[in-house]
């Protein structure tokens, strides 16, 4: 279970209970993940509303972007399964790490992670931007604050699942360094599988 927790904005522990100086390491980390993209917030996602936020974002990014990989019938079954309110509350009761983006105090995409046990590596399970807040270099910071968050924890890659059809997000994937390690298809109930690619990046 991930017990990293970051909040840029102020310089006292997390709950992980993180020296002084390992939360000034992250604290110096966000104002470099800043640098050149002014008006950039992080916030965790711990309140019923940002946690409610975090599923109006999915829903609006997905129903945009994956209807033509994967169809819109299993969008809407992995929605309500994945990235529902409550399904996201239950993920974080679980100990994944959930951290919204805003610009210029508008939400602008999220990001989730956690570290595995009994392994080396972190696992990225969400990262999301808005369309028109791409191709601005958010989805490289969001990448950088979930290194950061793998380096505190002392571990060595970041891995993602990315469906083989995605071809838009895995060439960006391999912009920021990822490499396709193996395939996998995952039975996740309702008729559906997920056909992915496992990418992997070392740090």
């Amino acid at each position: 279970m991930c017990r990293w927790s970051l909040d840029f904005g102020r310089a006292g522990a997390g709950p992980g209970g993180y020296s002084t100086e390992g939360v000034e390491k992250l604290t110096r980390i966000g104002a470099e993940l800043s640098g050149g993209l002014e008006g950039l917030e992080w916030r965790q996602v711990v309140s019923e509303e940002d946690i409610r936020r975090t599923a109006r974002l999915a829903e609006e990014i997905w129903n945009e972007h994956y209807p033509s990989i994967i169809g819109q019938a299993q969008v809407d079954y992995m929605l309500e399964r994945f990235q529902s309110a409550r399904a996201i509350a239950e993920q974080i009761a679980t100990g994944v790490v959930y951290y919204l983006l805003f610009h210029r105090g508008t939400p602008a995409g999220y990001v989730a992670f956690h570290a595995e046990q009994d392994s080396d590596r972190m696992f990225l399970s969400k990262l999301y931007i808005r369309r028109k807040y791409r191709s601005h270099g958010l989805g490289r910071v969001a990448l950088r604050l979930v290194e950061a968050a793998a380096r505190q924890e002392g571990l060595h890659s970041v891995y993602l699942t990315v469906n083989r059809h995605n071809t838009t997000s895995i060439r960006i994937y391999e912009h920021m360094g990822f490499r396709k390690e193996s395939e996998q298809v995952k039975d996740i109930g309702g008729g559906f599988v997920m056909d992915d690619y496992v990418m992997v990046k070392h740090l």
